[in-house]
């Protein structure tokens, strides 16, 4: 945490703005014309349409917000250490007037246990703490395909709460890799006896983590339900989650708990939101050319002629 605290800090200092104050002095997030907390994503896009602000300045935003607040609500496993790259070369196509589309150049995270090949994937098990995969997860594709800047891994309940149940259960989003996360409206540790091990007096529901999302430390995220690991959270964090139908989405690239059960859902602050990343999380390619045969191909058009 202390590493990932100031990685963070580091990237966020380097890209303040001269004149900006320290600790007790103006910050970036008051100087420019735009303010991310409680922004929607259609909010944003008409700000960066209206060169109000850039990709690069949101997600300095975002970071200066998870140097100043992570270590009380603890919602990231991992930053990515490219985000500034990635959201200049969004704002590069923006600038070339390319616009991939709701998402472009939109800061979200990602549940812990959904594969990156820019951050470690550790489902919050100690056995991955360091590992990095070949490849990224066909969500976390869809989603950089249609603009979005993974900004960052979110906490989880271990492995997605399958290594320990009854009669000694895993407590809920804990992990050996990234510990508690805690409620943005109450951060407490839970101060009674019985439960004095760290966890959060006002739970954060379920093995997917809202709170970053609740706290404005990027714009949505990404979690995973077998068994209302969506939709608890997002209830207990104020937020719009969605458990999609399993199979809408990929679950390749995930690590998984059930074959039949499994499935990513977004997590945000507005039901059109979790419908912007929904839409693009499952996204297909384009087909450039039809997928039928040429004899195919002219039987239906025989059938439309006549």
């Amino acid at each position: 945490m202390k590493r990932l605290l100031l990685a963070t800090a580091l990237v966020v200092q380097a890209f303040r703005p001269a004149g900006a104050g320290g600790p007790e002095g103006p910050h970036y997030i008051e100087q420019t014309a735009f303010d991310v907390r409680e922004a929607t994503m259609a909010d944003m896009q008409k700000a960066m349409a209206d060169k109000r602000v850039t990709s690069r300045e949101i997600v300095v935003q975002y970071l200066t917000r998870i140097a100043r607040y992570e270590k009380t609500i603890n919602a990231a496993i991992a930053i990515n250490p490219h985000a500034l790259e990635d959201a200049d070369a969004l704002d590069a196509e923006r600038a070339r007037g390319r616009v991939r589309g709701p998402l472009h150049g939109i800061p979200v995270a990602v549940k812990d246990n959904i594969q990156t090949t820019n951050m470690p994937t550790t489902g919050g098990a100690l056995a991955f703490a360091n590992y990095t995969p070949p490849y990224e997860a066909t969500l976390v594709r869809n989603l950089r395909d249609a603009g979005a800047i993974i900004v960052a891994k979110t906490v989880l309940t271990e492995l997605a709460n399958w290594v320990a149940g009854a009669p000694s259960p895993m407590p809920g989003n804990y992990s050996a890799v990234g510990g508690f996360a805690f409620n943005p409206y109450d951060p407490r540790p839970d101060p009674r006896e019985a439960n004095g091990d760290g966890r959060p007096v006002l739970s954060t529901g379920g093995s997917s983590s809202g709170a970053g999302t609740a706290a404005n430390f990027w714009a949505a995220n990404v979690g995973s339900d077998t068994s209302g690991s969506v939709v608890n959270p997002a209830a207990l964090t104020m937020l719009v989650g969605i458990r999609p139908t399993t199979g809408r989405l990929s679950r390749y690239g995930i690590i998984p708990i059930t074959a039949d059960q499994d499935t990513a859902g977004p997590m945000t602050r507005t039901v059109a939101d979790a419908a912007i990343l929904l839409g693009a999380s499952e996204r297909r390619p384009i087909r450039t050319t039809p997928p039928h045969s040429a004899a195919l191909r002219r039987r239906i058009a025989i059938t439309r002629r006549t």
